[in-house]
């Protein structure tokens, strides 16, 4: 684990559960809690009209402290991303780059188009397809903020992602990260 964890951008509470329980063989002690909240009245056996759920799970150990434990074996056990074909699968792998915001836009465009954080590695880019409420305090607010406070983002990092695909015409990766960490 990096010396400070501090240094968390970014950690994937269900894959890293997941993977405490299948290593350790221990479940983390899950509790799901499910809250409804209803805008109207009728609530039917298989149908709900008007009706939220709001899906919340704890657990008995922090999620650092499982991040901890595991970090020797996400280490030896994945190896670093260096190649990746389309249409064989994918993989889950380490990779080391520079963490930034991305964006699409149409070709010529000038409206302002989707934005996501992205891994440049060695030339490579590879679009993050992220759940925000896995981040680090003030990240997940990077892509809301004012253009104006996106300059410069440039955070070197260490990443575990599944590489799904690579997008030809766009000639970037696709990939769901898992833990990521700042590079000192």
């Amino acid at each position: 684990m990096p010396n400070d964890l501090d240094k968390l951008v970014y950690l994937d509470l269900e894959f890293v559960s997941r993977k405490f329980e299948e290593v350790f063989g221990v479940d983390p002690g899950t509790t799901v809690t499910r809250q409804e909240g209803a805008t109207a009245g009728i609530k039917a056996l298989f149908a709900n009209a008007g009706i939220t759920t709001q899906e919340s799970r704890t657990y008995s150990i922090t999620s650092r402290e499982m991040v901890q434990r595991l970090w020797a074996h996400l280490n030896e056990h994945y190896e670093h991303f260096t190649a990746f074909e389309n249409y064989k699968g994918t993989k889950v792998l380490w990779v080391t780059g520079v963490l930034t915001v991305g964006e699409w836009k149409q070709r010529g465009g000038e409206a302002p188009g989707y934005e996501y954080f992205e891994l440049k590695h060695d030339g490579d880019r590879i679009a993050l397809l992220a759940q925000q409420s896995y981040f680090a305090a003030g990240f997940a607010q990077v892509l809301h903020a004012s253009p104006a406070l996106k300059g410069n983002i440039g955070i070197p990092v260490r990443c575990l992602a599944r590489v799904m695909w690579h997008v030809d015409a766009a000639r970037n990766y696709v990939a769901c990260p898992y833990v990521v960490a700042e590079e000192s």
